[in-house]
Parts: C-alpha cells; sequence; structure tokens
C-alpha cells in the first residue's frame, strides 16, 4: 500500500468531491458506457446484501436500495465522500459506511456479501492485488464483484467536430492529473 499516495487521493478527495456529487453511478458504469438497464449486469438485488468500493457520494448505493437491496455497505477513503452519502441515504434503512482505503478492511466482515462492486473507483486503488484480495474475502461462494472504469483512450482522445483527435499516446502509462 503506497501510503503517501493515498494521501494525497483523500486529500483530493475530500476537496473536489462536490465536484463528483451524483457523477455517473448507477444505473451508469461511467461517460459514454451501457447503463445497467442496457446489460444488466446485477440482475436481480431484490434482498441482497451489497458493498460499494469507492461509494462517493451515495448515489449508486440509493440506487440499489430502491431496486430492493437488503443491506447496504459502502467503503470510501473522502471523508467528505462519506458524510454526503450519509445526507444521501438518510431515509434507507441498513447503512453501514465506513472512510477508508480500499487496500485495508476497516472492519467489513467476511464471507457476507452477495454483490461487491466498484463504479469508476477501483482504477484509484494504490494496490490492486491487496484491494481484490479484500473484496474476494468480503463475498460469499459464489458472490460477484461488478466493477467498471475507463478505457485508455477516454482521457487521451477529444472530439473536434466529426473527427477525433488524439492528444496523448495510448502507450503512456503513469500518474496524471485529473
Amino acid at each position: 500500500m503506497n501510503s503517501e499516495t493515498i494521501i494525497i487521493n483523500k486529500q483530493t478527495w475530500d476537496e473536489e468531491a462536490e465536484r463528483f456529487f451524483g457523477r455517473n453511478p448507477l444505473p451508469e458504469y461511467g461517460p459514454l458506457a451501457p447503463t445497467e438497464e442496457d446489460i444488466k449486469l446485477f440482475n436481480h438485488i431484490q434482498g441482497k446484501k451489497v458493498l460499494d468500493i469507492g461509494c462517493g457520494s451515495g448515489h449508486s448505493l440509493l440506487y440499489m436500495h430502491n431496486k430492493g437491496a437488503d443491506e447496504l455497505w459502502g467503503l470510501d477513503l473522502s471523508k467528505t465522500q462519506i458524510h454526503t452519502a450519509e445526507k444521501v441515504l438518510s431515509n434507507c434503512p441498513s447503512v453501514q459506511l465506513f472512510e477508508a482505503p480500499m487496500e485495508a478492511n476497516p472492519g467489513l466482515p467476511e464471507n457476507y456479501f452477495d454483490i461487491a462492486y466498484s463504479i469508476y473507483a477501483i482504477g484509484w486503488t494504490t494496490n490492486l492485488q491487496q484491494t481484490i484480495m479484500n473484496i474476494h474475502s468480503y463475498l460469499i461462494s459464489g458472490g460477484a464483484f461488478i466493477f467498471s472504469w475507463e478505457h485508455p483512450l477516454y482521457n487521451r482522445v477529444k472530439q473536434a467536430g466529426t473527427e477525433l483527435l488524439f492528444q496523448h499516446s495510448y502507450h503512456e502509462e503513469g500518474f496524471y492529473d485529473h
């Protein structure tokens, strides 16, 4: 776990949370992506225990509540996002929210969740292997993990009229300012 990067990510998300209020929650999977209504990855949510990794403002959990999920659990690095999610989900029973990095288990139960998901958040992890191992430990046998993240071309292409212009190489990797 890269604690310096986690500190920077936390500070940035606390400062920028308002810009992302309700942006790309379920039923969307991110910009220019199909919706849950189109591809039905979650299928039946009724009565399920769900965990949102990188829950942000709580709008994806609200979607799960409206689809009949039995228990709503969320994890987010940002204190500001958790406070916002508490407000968004204030009328939902059985909500548990944790302010912590996804690379660490802040006390989430193991072998408990039917579904874990991360809508446009998993890419912020500083240790993908540890994060995936954590998520696997949270799920019941046969549980599902569903996630979305932007395609590497998304932040490299700009539309100008009817043309697509490449602003960066597809092979450029590493950190960048968002």
